[in-house]
């Protein structure tokens, strides 16, 4: 089966920032029949834990068109994301608005998308926060030592 001719994809997206703001990463994978199709991480800079969310799921649904147009079920560990993506709570701040509404608009290119909070230790969860503290190691970036 061709990569485009997927009716279903599950995705998987986390985000990670090493301090908040701080050197970040975004990670994906696509899931079908519970196997991993595609994964991508990436180092995005200084930024906001939530941004790194925002711009995995951002990042994530661009790609995912090259896989399936029809339904995707996209998880995510970040309750904030979520219920803001899905317009249970307000948003705040005008940057993740625009990050809100730059996802709306990919939204429409599919059939169907669903935005769903899954824990932490969802298996496929735990692959996109080890794939970003591992891209976040390989920049050089070590953890922020706590004050105490």
């Amino acid at each position: 089966m061709s990569k485009t001719g997927l009716s279903f994809l599950k995705v998987y997206v986390d985000g990670a920032s090493r301090g908040n703001p701080g050197p970040s990463a975004s990670a994906f994978i696509f899931v079908y029949n519970n196997k991993i199709l595609h994964e991508n991480c990436e180092y995005i800079g200084k930024a906001t834990n939530n941004v790194a969310e925002y711009t995995a799921i951002t990042n994530a649904l661009k790609l995912a068109q090259e896989y399936s147009k029809g339904e995707i079920e996209l998880f995510s560990d970040s309750n904030l994301a979520i219920q803001q993506i899905n317009g249970n709570w307000k948003i705040n701040y005008p940057h993740l608005e625009k990050l809100n509404k730059e996802i709306h608009k990919l939204v429409v290119k599919y059939e169907k998308v669903k935005f769903i909070r899954v824990p932490r230790d969802n298996q496929f969860i735990s692959i996109c926060d080890r794939m970003c503290n591992e891209r976040l190691d390989s920049e050089g970036i070590k953890f922020l030592k706590k004050s105490s």
